[in-house]
Formats: C-alpha cells, structure tokens, sequence
C-alpha cells in the first residue's frame, strides 16, 4: 500500500497523494491523465479529483500502479462510491487491462475480444478481480507476447485459463521455457483470423509486434505514441539488442496499414492510416541520426 510519510512534496494539497516509491511507468497517465502529471522523473497528483468520474479513473490509476504507489487519506464519498472501470475499451472489441505487473515495470497488456476465443496480448498481474473481469468477458484463450520483458504473470494466467502462450523462440528464456508456441524466422504470418505476427528484432533480439485488422498494432517496446506531439517515437536508451536492427523493423513496417499503435511502454494512439505512415516514415529517418 501507498504510504502517506513517504508522499512526494510535488503532490497538489489533498486526499489522494503518491508517494516516492513512484517507478514513472506512465500508467498513472493512460488512465487519470487530467490527474497526474510527471515531475522529476516520478509521478505526482496535478489536481486532486473532485467528482465521481474522476474518482473511477483515479481508481483505475491506483489499482493498476506496479508499485502500489497511489494512495487516498480520509477518501471522501465519491471516491468510495466510483467503481473500478478495467478493463478499459480503447476501440471496438480491444481493451486495455490495467492491473500493471512491476516484473514487467509496468507494461501495458490489452485484451482483444475474438471470435475465436478472446487474446490477450502481454501480461499483466494476476489480480483477482481482473481475473474476474476476464472471466466475465469470456474468458482467455490465446496470450501472445511481444518479447521476453513483458511476460509478468504469465503461468499464472496460463494455468488459471489454461491459454496457450506464443512468443518468438529467440526470447525465449528460464520463466518462458513451457511457452506452448515458440515462433520462428523473420517472417510475418497471421496466427489467428484478422491477427498478423511480424517479427521486429531489435529492443531484443526475438522481440514481435501484432497487427490486428490491419487497425490495432501492439507494439511492445518497439515503438510507441507521443501525446505531445501526436507522433510515433523510439526508444534508444533501453535498446537492448540492436539500434541498427531496430531501425530496420521500425521501416518494415511501412508496407502495412494501421491506425492504432499500443505499446507496451509509453503513451498509445490514434492516426489515420496515412498520418501514421508519414508519422513512421519520419521516425525512421530521426532514428538514423541518432547512434
């Protein structure tokens, strides 16, 4: 739980604080972003809630937090009367979970309501009434990982849906060696109706992207959406494989049309598809300069 002693002096005045175990994972920021802001590299309360819809994104913000860094002192009657809204509908059939795992330093995980039977694509904590939720929605039949950082809870939610696992073999490791389905090769494939696997080696070396119904691309930690500026962007400080590499499958993606990007780290967005190809285009050429 949150602790109010070790609440970081940047918090505006008021009930909800978060305090310095803060990792800045962003999450705080996809659901309350009216709420919390960033300062000094943590996340701190901007403006302290004041109706029952903020409260219920505010909640979703708490229970979601990795660290379990939010935190509320003499909650008043609207935060104990908002209901925790997770999953979250992003578009159509596609969710955002919430729940973030801090094995994962709070990646984001999304859920894909499909006909034949429901996807999740990475991991996020096993949290019962998460868990629940899923199981209202009909269950888990696929999980399908995007690379070897952002497994979490992964056997968990296998042997709670008894959901078959998909990542790429050279990701592979000691926590990931049951994986049901080891992808091979560089070269793209659909796995499911309407879900297309692409490898996009770089972050790590077996690191994939999804693309569904040529709208909605999972990203991972290969690229992901900058609110400020409503562009795509890359991160070279936490490369873990090849820059070189990584530049490489951010342009092969230009072939393909998409105008949801959700990554695992980082803000997700929206483009038309031909915003989010000059938008790629652009960030490959940015990519070049940077060594």
């Amino acid at each position: 739980m949150a602790n109010p002693e070790k609440t970081n002096a940047h918090n505006v005045p008021g009930s909800l604080y978060v305090d310095t175990t803060c990792i800045d994972c962003g999450t705080c920021f996809h659901l309350a972003p009216d709420i919390f802001i960033e300062k000094e590299d943590r996340s701190v309360v901007a403006i302290q809630p004041t109706s029952t819809h903020d409260w219920v994104a505010t909640k979703a913000a708490m229970v979601s937090c990795p660290t379990n860094s939010i935190g509320v002192m003499n909650a008043p009657l609207e935060f104990k009367e908002a209901l925790i809204s997770l999953p979250h509908l992003i578009s159509e059939n596609v969710y955002y979970c919430g729940y973030t795992s801090k094995d994962s330093y709070g990646a984001s995980s999304f859920l894909i309501i499909h006909p034949e039977g429901n996807i999740l694509i990475d991991s996020p904590r096993f949290h019962p009434q998460l868990v629940k939720e899923l199981e209202a929605l009909g269950g888990v039949k696929h999980m399908l990982l995007t690379h070897q950082d952002d497994v979490a809870d992964h056997e968990l939610f296998n042997a709670h849906f008894s959901c078959e696992r998909t990542m790429h073999e050279a990701d592979i490791g000691k926590t990931t060696e049951q994986i049901e389905h080891k992808l091979t090769g560089n070269e793209a494939r659909e796995l499911i109706k309407d879900l297309v696997m692409i490898p996009t080696p770089g972050h790590s070396r077996g690191h994939v992207v999804y693309l569904y119904k040529n709208l909605y691309l999972f990203t991972g930690d290969h690229v992901f959406f900058e609110t400020a500026n409503q562009t795509l962007s890359a991160s070279r400080s936490v490369c873990w494989f090849s820059w070189s590499k990584q530049i490489e499958s951010v342009d092969k993606l230009s072939v393909y049309s998409f105008e949801w990007v959700l990554p695992g780290h980082g803000a997700w967005g929206y483009k038309t598809a031909r915003e989010m190809k000059i938008a790629l285009n652009n960030l490959v050429q940015e990519m070049k300069v940077i060594t």
